[in-house]
């Protein structure tokens, strides 16, 4: 009888067990449904009155770090997120019910608010290798609790920081994606000014230059064919210049050429307009390498072609570069004097005179650069009388202001600022037009000619994103080196 009821018993056990086993097993699949995982790191979560302990387990779960709960954290959440980082998803339902936690390596302490302020602060020490303390400091500021503290210094580069432990972990990770080596960028920079001739009336006709060198696809300086189409009504696409040529009723042979230029006489087909480049206008564009070269050729081959500057500078990823190649004159500033109603001098300010070029480089994702580019070209033209002892001088600037998106190796091209000097030529007579006083008048002529010059800017722009290339330096140092 015993035995018996021992099996009795024995059984009931069993199939309590069983149910028990399956129950648990339920839970398991259930429980972990609420919160799916979706992305790497990511999590889908939706609860409606779900006990929180419940829930901090199913992120801990799905998250796989230790979260412990205290026992004053209670209560239930009803709460949906879907696709958020499994952090975002703990910091948002916590903050969300009034609780905090802190956090030790792989293990999350859920609390209180009350009992995580009355926890003591910590200070560690961070040193930067590429970002500036300062700037630093400030970016920290938004991360600080109301007991936190940050400050730098500059002497070592380093942020000292004191605040709650799971304050200052979230404080490392910012500092991590902000001490980062910035990109440098080369701008290899070649200012020309060309004279032009009679037969530069419109300015050079780089399209016909360019065809002639054998471009890949000849293109009205400085703008490559993919140029946009709202451009396309400024600066036309090139072609090559096209001759037809037909013979009338007389047995004369007449030429029509189709060009990018005005064509004068009468023809059937309408010829496409270069616009005149306005004393005030540059126009912009950008030259692959060989496009580039090309235009190198045209100018070494002209002899009425100017270098005037050369200038090669590296900078930083959104940091400013200037290049000044003449010098700084000091330009007095008047005031008149009430008492004597005389201009007189109060001070003395800067000016530069020469070439001035600014650039600002600007890597985005995609790995192109989007430069502001800032051309400027000051010349002391002379002085005018302001009173009978004072004279002031008088310049003339030629500058310009854009921003062009280039990609690594190409140039941008600023051009078409065509200016007209008048300049006092004087022909005479060999010997006898020294004669003095007789020579003069008779064997010798004087007049005034106007002289058109177009100035051109060429910057080519090199990313350098390795240790390796910034010790080599930049192509063209590279180049020498090979030689």
């Amino acid at each position: 009888m015993k035995i018996k009821r021992f099996f009795i018993n024995g059984a009931l056990g069993a199939v309590f067990l069983g149910f028990l086993a399956l129950n648990l097993q339920a839970a398991q699949e259930i429980l972990p449904a609420a919160a799916e995982l979706t992305s790497p790191g990511n999590v889908t979560i939706d609860f409606k009155d779900a006990d929180i302990q419940n829930v901090l387990r199913i992120l801990s779960f799905k998250s796989g770090v230790n979260i412990v709960a205290g026992s004053d954290v209670t209560g239930s959440v009803t709460m949906r997120l879907v696709d958020v980082p499994w952090e975002k998803a703990l910091d948002v339902v916590l903050k969300t019910y009034g609780y905090a936690y802190d956090r030790d390596g792989n293990i999350i302490r859920v609390t209180t608010v009350e009992n995580l302020r009355k926890e003591e602060l910590s200070t560690e020490v961070f040193v930067l290798n590429y970002a500036q303390a300062s700037d630093v400091e400030k970016s920290l500021k938004d991360v600080l609790s109301e007991r936190g503290k940050v400050r730098s210094d500059t002497r070592t580069n380093t942020v000292i920081m004191t605040d709650m432990p799971t304050i200052i972990q979230r404080a490392a990770k910012v500092i991590e994606r902000l001490d980062k080596p910035t990109p440098q960028v080369v701008i290899q920079g070649k200012v020309v000014e060309l004279t032009l001739g009679d037969a530069d009336k419109l300015g050079i006709k780089w399209n016909l230059s360019a065809a002639m060198k054998g471009a890949a696809r000849p293109s009205t300086f400085p703008f490559p064919s993919r140029m946009r189409t709202a451009l396309r009504k400024w600066l036309p696409e090139g072609r090559a210049p096209q001759t037809t040529t037909t013979v009338d009723s007389l047995g004369v042979a007449h030429d029509s050429t189709i060009s990018d230029f005005p064509v004068t006489g009468t023809g059937s087909t309408t010829a496409q307009f270069f616009p005149v480049a306005d004393k005030a206008q540059f126009i912009f564009g950008t030259l692959d390498f060989s496009q580039f070269q090309v235009i190198l050729d045209l100018i070494n081959s002209r002899q009425d072609t100017k270098i005037l500057s050369e200038p090669h500078v590296t900078t930083l990823n959104n940091q400013e570069a200037k290049i000044l190649v003449g010098e700084v004159l000091a330009i007095p500033t008047f005031e008149r004097n009430s008492s004597t109603g005389r201009m007189e001098i109060t001070g003395y300010k800067d000016r530069d005179v020469g070439i001035r070029l600014s650039v600002t480089p600007q890597i985005n994702a995609q790995g192109e650069v989007v430069v502001n580019v800032r051309p400027q070209i000051t010349a002391l033209l002379g002085y005018d009388t302001l009173t009978a002892d004072i004279k002031v001088p008088r310049f003339s600037t030629r500058e310009a202001q854009t921003q062009v998106r280039v990609k690594s190796g190409q140039t941008i091209a600023i051009g078409g600022l065509i200016r007209e000097n008048v300049v006092d030529t004087r022909t005479k007579v060999p010997i006898l037009g020294d004669i003095p006083l007789l020579g003069r008048g008779l064997f010798s002529h004087k007049e005034k000619t106007v002289q058109k010059t177009d100035l051109l800017f060429f910057m080519t722009v090199h990313v350098m994103s390795n240790d390796t290339e910034i010790s080599q330096g930049h192509p063209t140092q590279q180049a020498a080196k090979a030689k």
